[in-house]
């Protein structure tokens, strides 16, 4: 799901068109209908700034997808702001303090400056073409500061016009050969700069800059946060440390047994600490770091990619994440809300029925497991007490329709009530990356998830319990999974290099290369007719084999060279010589073949990438799970 990045007009007409199901080159495509009321727009953030002068004027950095946005009412609406960076993608962002409408932004392909809130952007004149990681400016607006891959530390003193490298005050140097990933200027104009191997780098005038001995000589220095007694703060290999005397010795500041990711600070004598990590919520620190109070349960599983504290009002603060978009707290993060509902897509990544009410559906998204009761016209979070989840797999106990179970980046998990509670079923193995769970057709007590780590794990009372099956496994990975509809021994798994072939259960395993080279299977299905005939979609389109997976045959949509993330097999009514197989790919909507996968036609969606898809015989229907939401139309 990585973003690509496009001229807007572009992407206004491919959203069009793919949501009305037309082509601009070709007769018209299947009408599809949006069906994701409720499921808000996922996005990733890789910066935010709060004005010093308007603490109402936030601009946001997001990736996944790309994009610069501002607001001017403290993240209740947005406006697109990216003129001029429209093809790259920003990391930092900093905010002049006397001037809402100046932002310096650090980007991938060097520095920019707006003048004008964001409504264009220009290159910054001097400094290197090279991804710059971060960028500070001073109090009084005089200096700014830039750094990045292999720049050295760059500083202007005139807004911006011109910008001269810095020297060192030793042998050791930030020459333009070395890594800055952050930067922070204090209330009197010192600068702190955090590298990529050689700790902190302090400066009193943003030319000569010198290496701060001790502990923090050789680390890599992610992030850094200066509070109002002057105090600077950095992360380093996920630790806070802190300096009483300007940088010239640092201590460690708690808490031990906390790996922060992102670090921000509220303005003040006695600033809020606020410390953001990869999957276990918030701690935060009312006196200077000597203690730490655990918060934002809702933020487990989440990667708080970045914090900032607003100068406007006590206990105001911002926080990005990975994937779940931008959240705002006002009460010094004790309780959060989403303020960027608006931005980005609301992706859904996995799709289940209720076979005994079929207006009944759940959704994997990477926020959770949403539900619709009502055939998709709304739908709820039913996930939320097991913080950030990103779903990739899910099914329905076919026998016992409460029965629901969702595979995520953490777990699986299992709920017996229709998706009102859920416990975590694999958790005696830890956390570990689930792809896709499978109810074996013959007997629905066993079923299987492909991992990531522990290959195939299996359970044999219906979800209670679970048990990587590796024998004979060459792999880590196990992203599609199938078992024969004719035989419950025979079973197909699709790794990162080949299909793995199983005769008797999953006892053994036996890999069947599907050419000269490895190619990765995301998706495999069985022909419910003819249980020879198997398909796997993979990164080069689809492959097909008519012995049960002993050889394999490139079909015709590969030739287009698209990732096949999903595969689904309609074989119909009646008698008929081939099913309908349905293909969704990364970036090229939906394929279609209607004659055993011979030949494939392009079935809409174009330029959307397709995650799922659940036929809806009984009720006439297709589902697509899509970077869209989720979609739906009649089907033929």
């Amino acid at each position: 799901m990585s973003g690509r990045l496009s001229a807007p007009w572009l992407v206004v007409l491919s959203l069009f068109l793919a949501l009305t199901g037309q082509s601009c080159c070709s007769s018209p495509l299947p009408r599809w209908q949006a069906a994701s009321e409720g499921i808000p727009a996922q996005v990733g953030i890789a910066a935010v700034a709060v004005a010093p002068g308007d603490p109402q004027v936030l601009h946001l950095a997001a990736y996944e997808p790309g994009g610069l946005y501002r607001s001017a009412d403290a993240g209740q609406s947005w406006a697109v702001a990216n003129t001029g960076l429209e093809q790259t993608t920003v990391y930092g962002l900093a905010v002049a303090p006397n001037d809402a409408n100046v932002v310096y932004a650090a980007a991938l392909d060097g520095g920019y400056r707006t003048t004008n809130g964001g409504k264009s952007w220009q290159r910054a004149p001097g400094l290197p073409e090279v991804p710059l990681y971060g960028v500070a400016i001073s109090s009084d607006g005089q200096r700014v500061c830039a750094g990045g891959e292999g720049s050295g530390i760059w500083c202007s003193g005139d807004g911006g016009e011109t910008w001269e490298i810095g020297k060192s005050a030793s042998r050791q140097s930030p020459s333009q050969q070395d890594t800055v990933l952050c930067l922070a200027i204090d209330q009197d104009g010192r600068g702190y700069a955090g590298t990529a191997g050689q700790g902190v780098w302090v400066s009193h005038d943003g030319l000569v800059w010198q290496p701060t001995p001790g502990q923090l000589a050789s680390a890599h220095v992610t992030a850094l946060a200066v509070a109002g007694d002057g105090r600077p703060y950095a992360l380093a290999g996920g630790k806070l440390h802190t300096s009483d005397d300007q940088g010239e010795t640092w201590r460690s500041a708690g808490p031990l047994d906390f790996h922060a990711l992102s670090l921000a600070i509220e303005p003040g004598s006695k600033g809020r600490i606020y410390l953001g990590s990869g999957g276990a919520g918030l701690a935060v620190s009312e006196d200077g770091g000597t203690t730490w109070t655990r918060l934002g349960t809702e933020f487990r599983h989440a990667d708080v990619t970045c914090l900032v504290a607003s100068p406007g009002a006590s206990g105001t603060a911002y926080l990005g994440t990975l994937r779940n978009g931008l959240h705002q707290t006002g009460d010094g993060g004790k309780s959060w809300r989403l303020v960027s509902p608006q931005i980005g897509r609301p992706v859904v990544t996995a799709l289940a029925q209720d076979p005994r009410h079929p207006q009944t559906l759940y959704a994997g998204t990477v926020d959770g497991v949403y539900k619709t009761a009502d055939g998709g016209q709304s739908w709820h979070l039913v996930t939320e007490a097991l913080g950030k989840l990103f779903v990739q797999g899910l099914a329905v106990n076919p026998e016992e329709p409460g029965v629901v179970y969702a595979g995520a980046h953490t777990g699986l998990y299992l709920s017996a009530n229709k998706g009102q509670s859920w416990r975590w079923a694999t958790e005696g193995l830890g956390r570990i990356t689930i792809f896709n769970v499978t109810i074996d057709p013959h007997d629905h007590s066993r079923l299987y998830a492909g991992s990531w780590g522990n290959n195939v794990l299996r359970s044999t009372d219906g979800g209670t319990t679970w048990a990587p099956i590796h024998h004979g496994l060459e792999t880590l990975s196990a992203h599609g999974f199938a078992v024969d509809p004719s035989d419950p021994q025979l079973l197909y798994t699709g790794s990162v290099e080949a299909v793995y072939r199983s005769s008797d259960g999953g006892e053994t395993w036996r890999m069947s290369k599907l050419g000269d080279r490895p190619i990765t299977t995301f998706a495999l299905a069985v022909d419910p007719l003819h249980s020879q005939v198997v398909y796997a979609g993979t990164t080069e389109g689809v492959y097909r084999s008519t012995d049960g997976g002993e050889t394999w045959q490139i079909s015709e949509l590969a030739d287009q060279r698209m990732t096949v993330a999903t595969l689904a097999m309609d074989p119909g009514a009646g008698l008929k010589p081939a099913p309908t197989i349905y293909a969704g790919t990364e970036h090229h909507g939906v394929y279609r073949s209607t004659d055993g996968g011979e030949n494939w036609e392009q079935w809409g969606l174009p330029g959307v990438s397709v995650y799922a898809i659940l036929l809806d015989r009984a009720g006439g229907l297709i589902w697509m799970g899509t970077e869209n939401g989720v979609l739906q139309r009649k089907l033929d």
